[in-house]
């Protein structure tokens, strides 16, 4: 053999093995986002597939063991305003083994990653994720602020004093 085609070879045997390593990373680290009602009523998922799910934590369905780090509650979807979306007995069982976060609390938008036992009606976190409340966005949405007069708006006051030059 050539030694040209030695490397050839090598090459194809090289990108071969990195293409399976990039599509099994892939596939395995990739979960389905879903609502909770899309996950109730979904007839694709497997069993033990990863997902991602968001919902509302239902207010007394919290319960904490503090030494074992265990968290077990209830979610549902909501909207914005805190409106159940839909039936207000579509609810999934979660199991969380891990440190709470600190802004969790009834009536908070979590979002979950982990695996769903549909027999048993229980999502078991691995991952528990807060979304942060609206009282923390800002007042201007992005695109209405104008950053070239320093946040202010053309017809206010000027956003910099402008000076004469010194000669």
């Amino acid at each position: 053999m050539k030694k040209t085609q030695k490397f050839l070879i090598a090459g194809i045997v090289i990108a071969t093995a990195i293409s399976y390593l990039i599509y099994v990373g892939v596939k395995e680290s990739g979960v389905y986002f879903m609502t909770v009602a899309e996950l109730k009523t979904s007839t694709k998922l497997k069993e033990g597939e990863g997902l991602r799910i968001s919902g509302s934590v239902i207010e007394g369905s919290i319960t904490e063991e503090t030494k074992e780090l265990i968290l077990r509650f209830k979610v549902r979807d909501e909207d914005e305003e805190g409106e159940v979306k839909g039936d207000d007995n579509i609810f999934v069982n979660v199991y969380y083994k891990g440190v709470k976060p600190d802004s969790f609390k009834a009536d908070v938008q979590v979002i979950l990653e982990g695996k769903y036992n549909k027999a048993e009606n229980l999502f078991k976190a691995t991952t528990l994720l807060v979304k942060c409340p609206s009282r923390y966005e800002g007042e201007t949405p992005p695109e209405e602020h104008d950053y070239s007069t320093g946040g202010k708006k053309l017809d206010d006051e000027p956003a910099v004093e402008e000076k004469p030059l010194a000669d």
